[in-house]
Order: C-alpha cells, then sequence, then structure tokens
C-alpha cells in the first residue's frame, strides 16, 4: 500500500527545475499525503471498532446462581445459562465468535433497534463476555427503560462481573415492572447475600416463597443465609422445606449435614 508522503519529502531531481515547479510539486505531494493518510486512519477507526473497545457503562454482573454454605452449585434458575468455568469480566470466546460479531455489528448499525441491542446484550453473557452484556442491555434501556427482560439481563451481566450493588439496582427496577417474579427476587436476595447482609437476602428470600411455597432455589438459599448467621431456628425449617422439595439433593444433604454441625 502506498505511504502517506511526509512534510519535506519532496526530493529536487535537477537543478534546472525552476522554483515555481519545486513548490507545486511540494504542495501536491503534500495534498496527497495527507488525503491518503486520512482514508488510511478512517478506514480502521470504524464506528464499530470504536463501540467494540468501548467500556461498559457500569461494571457488569448476572442471574443469581443457587447459594450454599460455600456457595455450592445447584439447579440454576430458569434461563441463567451454564456459568461453569466462568470467571468476572470479559471472556475470550466472543472476540471471535461469528455468533457476536454479527449480533455486535447488527446493534451497532442499528442503535434505534431495541431488539437489535437487546440480542446482543444476550448472545455476549452467554459467552461470558459480561462487560459488553451490560452494555449492550443499557442500550436497549436507553430506548425501552421499563423493560423486564433488559433490567433482568442488565442485572444479570452485573451480578455475574461480581457487582452486586449494581446488579441489585437494575433487579429492583425489573421487581417494579414485574412484582411476581420469584426467580428475581431471589436474584436480588443474593445480592444481600454476597454482600454479608444475610438478613436483608433472608428478608428477599422469604418474599420469593411467598410467591412461590416450592421455590427450591429460594429454600435452598434461606438455608444458607441462616447457617452463616448461625440462626439455627430458621435454617431447620428451611431444611426440612428442602427435604420436602428436593429430598435427593446434593446440595440437600450439604446443608443438612452443616446444620447439624451448629451448636
Amino acid at each position: 500500500m502506498p505511504r502517506a508522503l511526509l512534510p519535506g519529502a519532496c526530493v529536487i531531481i535537477s537543478r534546472d527545475y525552476i522554483m515555481s515547479k519545486n513548490l507545486l510539486l511540494c504542495a501536491l505531494g503534500l495534498v496527497l499525503g495527507f488525503f491518503g493518510g486520512f482514508l488510511i486512519t478512517n478506514s480502521i477507526t470504524k464506528p464499530s471498532a470504536q463501540v467494540a473497545q468501548a467500556p461498559a457503562a457500569a461494571a457488569g454482573g448476572g442471574e443469581a446462581r443457587p447459594l450454599g454454605p460455600e456457595q455450592m452449585s445447584g439447579e440454576l434458575p430458569q434461563g441463567h445459562p451454564d456459568i461453569s468455568g466462568a470467571g468476572g469480566g470479559t471472556g475470550t470466546a466472543a472476540s471471535t465468535s461469528a455468533e457476536a460479531q454479527g449480533a455486535m455489528d447488527k446493534a451497532d448499525r442499528a442503535p434505534k433497534d431495541f431488539q437489535a441491542q437487546l440480542e446482543a446484550a444476550r448472545v455476549f453473557y452467554e459467552q461470558h463476555d459480561f462487560d459488553k452484556a451490560a452494555l449492550y442491555a443499557d442500550r436497549a434501556l436507553q430506548l425501552k427503560g421499563n423493560d423486564f427482560d433488559a433490567l433482568v439481563l442488565s442485572g444479570n451481566a452485573r451480578y455475574d462481573a461480581n457487582d452486586y450493588a449494581g446488579a441489585a439496582t437494575f433487579y429492583e427496577r425489573a421487581l417494579a415492572v414485574k412484582p411476581d417474579s420469584p426467580d428475581v427476587r431471589t436474584d436480588l436476595g443474593n445480592t444481600f447475600f454476597n454482600r454479608g447482609d444475610y438478613d436483608r437476602a433472608v428478608a428477599e428470600y422469604r418474599k420469593s416463597v411467598q410467591l412461590d411455597p416450592g421455590h427450591v432455589n429460594s429454600w435452598r438459599n434461606i438455608a444458607a443465609a441462616s447457617l452463616q448467621k448461625g440462626d439455627k431456628a430458621t435454617a431447620t425449617e428451611a431444611v426440612e422445606q428442602l427435604s420436602r422439595l428436593a429430598p435427593q439433593s446434593p446440595d440437600t444433604e450439604a446443608l443438612r449435614r452443616k446444620l447439624a454441625e451448629l451448636p
């Protein structure tokens, strides 16, 4: 590729050239050089490239994973992707994924398309790139500020990136739109659990089981939070419920053993 001409790059080929012709050639070279440099720069810094490297508006997190005494794994809430091996922050698959690149390009080309922004957020979230998931979910919310799915996804991205306070804000907004969601209520409780506020966590889990008395994740998390507090009575109640709802679950057995260790 031809290189852009630099100032002072004109060469006098013969002493017989008159000064005016030299000046004209220099001027022409400079104009062509700057124009060529502009075209090259413009082709590199395309809007999609700038967006791809832009930081998210806030840190990322995600839909609450089941909690146990040591953050044990268990049944994930409906719609939550597998998080085994996932860390906070950006993942590596999205950088080479054709699906993610296609979704990002579509969203960037149509910034007023709500569904395109939401789909890009979903794709990046499933590939564990929580920063970009939060970025596109937030863009969707700029178009529809009270959309339940976008609010939950924005909270999910922050939760899975360990920004529990940020996740709580979006879960609370989602519950204001749809207060009868036990999954999101449990997610909100988990943000408090992970910040060590076990009383507030249990309070949210209680609201969840009022909505759905058979919500296993909520009972599991009530047991986990109560064990952290040393609240034997509440932990016993929760383990008894789990023994009825999920008697064969390894989590139920682990919680039962942990309860037996309390004085």
